[in-house]
Parts: C-alpha cells; structure tokens; sequence
C-alpha cells in the first residue's frame, strides 16, 4: 500500500478537481439567477427519453417511438432519476473523481522514481495538467455521457497497463470494456484494441466472452430500433456520422481521413500514431508495451478513419485520454531515469516545463472554455430554458423545434423535431423532399400551431407559416447553434393567439435577452 506522502498527489487531484467544479457551479447560478443548467442543449433530450423509459416507453414524445440519444446505456441509468435534473451532475461529477484515481493509479505504476518527494511532486502536476488537458471538468458540466466514457476508457488503460505488468486481468477491466460501447458508440475502438491485446495475451475466453457480451446487447439494440421501424443506429449517430450514413462504404472512411487531418486534434493523434508507429518498428525489445503500442495505434486509426471532433470539446476527449495515458506509460521508464541521480532537481524542472507547455500547445480549447463555461451555460438559460418556459407554462400546445432538448424535457405536449432526432419521419422528409411542403404536413398532422426555430437551418418555409419574430440571447453565443430563434404561426388565429401570449412571456424574461417582433407586429 502506498504511504502518505504517495498519496497526496491524489488528494491534490481531487482537491483540484474539487474547487474547480464549486467555482464553475457558483458562477453558473449567478449568471442564471440561481438556477442551474447545464452548457448544452443535448442532455435534455436524453432527460426527456429518461422520462419516457421510467414509463416503459422509448422514444420522446409519449407513443411515438424514437432514438435521439447517442448513448445506448445512458438514458436508462439516470432513468430512475429523471425529474432530478442535478443527477447528470452527480454522476459526471463522481465519474471525474474516478477519473482522477485512476489517472493516480496509472502515473503512479508508470514512474518508479525511487526518491518519494519528487516523485510527489511529479505526480501531483501531472494529475493536475492530465486534469486540464482531457477536458475533465469541461465534460461534468455538458450534463452528457461523456465523463462516464472518459472513466471507462481510463479504466481499461489501466486494465491493459496492470496486465502488462502484473500479468493479471482484473473483473472491473472486463467490466469496462463490456460497458464502454453501450455508453458511446465510438468506445468501440478502445474495445476492439483491448480485447485484440487480451486475444494476442492468450485470454481467449475472456476476451471471445466480452466481445460476444458487446455484439449480443449492441446488435440486440439495433435489432429493436428496427423492430419498432427506426433505423438500426440512434437518430443522432446516423446525423452526426458520415460512415454510418453511408452504410459503411470505402469512400467515406477516406473521406472521413481527411476530415480528421483537418482538425487540430485530427493532426494530433495522427503525429501521436506515427510516434506510436516508430515505437513499434523501433523498438529492441518486443515486450508487452510493444503490444500496448501496437493496439493503441489500431484504437488510433479507427478514430482516424471514423470518430468526430469538437462539439464542445467532448467527442475526441476518449481516444485523446485514452493515448495520452499510454503515452505516459510508455515514457515512464525513460522519464523515470530523468529524475533519477544527481541532476534529478534540474530535470525534474524541465520535465515540468515541458508537459505544461505540451498541455498548453495541444489542448489550448479545454483550458480557456473553462473560463467561458458558466457563459455557455447562460446561453441555454437564456435560450432554451426561455422556450421550455414559452412552450409549457404560456403555449400549453404542441410544438415544433429543430433544436431537441429543454424544450421537451417535462413537457407533456407534443414536440415536433423537424430536424430528425426525434421524428424518423421528419429526418427522411428532410433529406429527401425537395420543398418545404412536408413541414406544413408533419405540423398539420401533429396539430401543431407554433414553431420556434433556427431559421438559416431551412432552405425554404411554408408560404402560410407567419413569422413573429425571433428571441435573442443576452450575451456572446458559445454552445447554441445560434444566438436567435425565430417564432412562426402556422396561420392568422394562432398567431393573434401567440402574439398575445408572447407578450405576458416577455415581461419574465431574464436582463438583455429580447424577443423582437416583426415590423412591430401584433
């Protein structure tokens, strides 16, 4: 067991980790007059799926079935809790603690400097910086899967490293590699990388079980997406993934590579898969870190050739995490002799010197949108939680939106998505109909009078449907995908209807968010 001073760096992690989330929380309710919301729109629709689940139906509007949620597993743990919109935040916040241990738990079997104050030292900024440069509190306040998925990859890094030097598979390792792909769909690399090193290691049955266990939920999902006539892959997945899209053809994997070398951190795994590369043809002993290598660079390509970036800093953290861990594993031994002897003071000093700026140079985004995080949290206050407000408490009809989320979280009414996360109808209509007929359909058909929208999103509008105006945020836009939502009646009484119930809503309206009306209309 570690001493004392072994484990203070994991009191300093968690410490850190601490304060940062009661300084994010305090200005969030601040700027928000005390209440909390999260920076992004999404949790909310696995919130309102949660509260469709815990009355055993799938999908967001009561009786219509639909798959917008990303995450298979997510909206049924916090199911049990879906009225309690802090429990995201409980969860993300106790998945970052976690994640803090077994970032300690990784440096520490990583680096065996035998002097314990500067391996302290070390240790302690390290946690600190892998704190900072994997987004790890940016990711407890998006209220979304994320912070699980960072646990869980984690959590097989340090499976795969404790194997490699214990020669030793743990259950919980098992566990987390079972339980990754049904938090998100993308962890199926670090999956398919962990169970390939597990098969190389001789645990066949181990590793056939798990992968079996992964295929038998994952295709049993799909095989009920179908059942119930969606498509085999949640509403959001095919959305937001060109090689879903596609069915998995060629052409969009290359595509997909170039995509990745476009992004920053596209670029940036690919110089870590040429260094991961270079270990492995280079390297003199052929070992099990020489395996470690080799899966972690296929973990790599596959993100390479089919992951997503950005998005608030939240869909590459994974496999970002994942390498970055390795990476430091892989290290250990030479940084280790750094700080070791006579010159230990002097190199522990650029040792440091260089990992800050490393973080700084490669993860300069999660770092400053902590500082403007409360203000990405305002924008859904200001913005979203100002509809939800509209539409439930002065509307009290059905709705149509194509940006999903507060809008339908506690809402008994209807909400129409004409963006497709909700509504598969709407997503085929959308992709494939050539006028804007289909909106006045799908609305008609859903008796729905009200729309509230991204008006650039659409090439074109119904002729019938009458603009009102349009809600504005209060300051800079940071997570919506715009700063102003229009407001359009679907004919002449409804919009006498609204204009009068809109103007009662916008006396309650938090300081400098306005809603204008057209040419001083009503």
């Amino acid at each position: 067991m570690p001493d004392d001073k072994s484990k203070m760096p994991l009191f300093i992690g968690f410490g850190f980790l601490f304060v940062a989330i009661l300084v994010e929380m305090i200005a969030i309710l601040r700027l928000n007059n005390g209440f909390f919301v999260y920076t992004l729109d999404d949790p909310y629709i696995h919130m309102a799926l949660a509260e469709q689940i815990i009355e055993g139906h799938y999908g967001v509007n009561a009786g219509e079935f639909s798959a917008p949620s990303s995450s298979i597993l997510w909206p049924f743990l916090i199911a049990p809790f879906a009225s309690f919109e802090y429990f995201p935040l409980l969860v993300n916040s106790a998945s970052a603690m976690l994640t803090v241990f077994v970032f300690f738990q990784i440096l520490n079997l990583s680096f065996g400097i035998s002097d314990k104050r500067i391996k302290a030292i070390f240790i302690s900024l390290l946690l600190i910086l892998l704190i900072l440069g994997t987004n790890t509190i940016g990711l407890i306040f998006t209220g979304m899967e994320h912070s699980l998925q960072l646990l869980l990859v984690t959590a097989v890094a340090l499976g795969l490293i404790v194997e490699g030097e214990k020669n030793r598979v743990e259950l919980w390792f098992l566990v987390a590699i079972a339980a990754a792909p049904l938090i998100r769909y993308e962890n199926m690399a670090i999956a398919l990388a962990a169970l390939s090193y597990l098969f190389v290691c001789r645990y066949y049955k181990r590793a056939i079980s798990v992968l079996l266990f992964i295929v038998v939920l994952v295709g049993g999902f799909s095989i009920f997406l179908t059942q119930v006539g969606l498509s085999p892959f949640p509403a959001s997945v095919v959305l937001k993934s060109s090689v879903v899209a596609s069915g998995g053809k060629l052409y969009s994997f290359v595509g997909h590579l170039k995509y990745s070398l476009t992004e920053v951190k596209g670029v940036l795994l690919s110089l870590g898969g040429l260094g991961l590369l270079c270990y492995v043809l280079f390297c003199e002993q052929k070992n099990k870190k020489h395996l470690l290598a080799v899966v972690t660079l296929f973990a790599l390509i596959i993100h390479l050739l089919a992951g997503r970036y950005g998005w608030y800093n939240r869909y590459e953290v994974y496999i970002w995490s994942f390498s970055l861990l390795i990476f430091f594993y892989l290290l250990g031994d030479f940084l280790t002799k750094l700080l070791e002897g006579d010159s230990r003071h002097r190199n522990l000093i650029k040792v440091v010197i260089v990992a800050i700026g490393f973080i700084i140079v490669t993860s300069p985004r999660y770092i400053s949108d902590l500082f403007s995080l409360p203000i990405a949290a305002n924008n859904i206050y200001e913005q979203h939680y100002q509809m939800h407000r509209f539409a439930v408490h002065y509307h009290k009809k059905p709705v149509a939106v194509n940006d999903l989320g507060y809008v339908s979280y506690k809402n008994d009414n209807y909400v129409l998505d004409l963006w497709g996360l909700a509504s598969q109808e709407a997503l085929v209509h959308r992709r494939s109909s050539r006028d804007s007929e289909w909106l006045n359909a799908l609305a008609k058909s859903r008796d729905v009078e009200l729309a509230m929208i991204y008006e650039p999103w659409f090439d074109g509008l119904p002729e019938n449907w009458i603009k009102i105006g349009a809600l504005h945020l209060g300051k800079r836009t940071i997570t919506p995908a715009s700063g102003t939502v229009s407001f359009f009646a679907m004919n002449q009484n409804a919009y006498i209807e609204i204009v009068a119930k809109l103007r009662s809503f916008i006396k309650t309206l938090p300081p400098r968010v306005e809603f204008t009306f057209v040419d001083n209309g009503g």
